[in-house]
């Protein structure tokens, strides 16, 4: 909570009904409108698409999501849980400064992320920069 900004109790809950159950595909949390606590804005369903993640992000917003990324390697199906730090360049500086500050706290609180992937335009949340990351480990 390096910012003040304190995380909802539902946030880490969520995380692992992701991550044991397999529950959702993705989840996507904000700063709540009064800046006090990290929360979950939406989910995204067990098994969604790729481009189904990349919808969930606003163009002029900052957003965190977790979302368990499906890709194929070496002709076996894989998946690795991704945490998106998404800051796009056309949000409110006030409002990226505060994301960029408490992104650690949800990122450090969500045990079991194996990936983490910054994005501030859609060239850095392409499929072939998230296969990049999962395969490089």
């Amino acid at each position: 909570m390096s910012s003040g900004i304190a995380l909802a109790p539902n946030c880490v809950s969520t995380f692992n009904d992701l991550k044991l159950g397999r529950k959702y595909g993705g989840i996507v949390y904000r700063i709540s409108d009064d800046s006090k606590e990290i929360i979950v804005d939406s989910t995204l369903p067990a098994g969604c698409s790729f481009d189904e993640f990349t919808k969930s992000l606003p163009e002029n917003e900052c957003r965190y999501v977790v979302f368990d990324y499906q890709y194929k390697e070496e002709g076996a199906q894989k998946s690795k849980i991704c945490f998106v730090a998404w800051c796009p360049d056309t949000a409110n500086i006030k409002k990226k400064m505060m994301a960029t500050s408490s992104k650690d706290s949800l990122r450090k609180a969500c045990v079991g992320i194996q990936v983490e992937i910054q994005g501030t335009d859609a060239s850095e949340v392409k499929d072939s920069c998230f296969f990049e990351k999962c395969t490089k480990i």
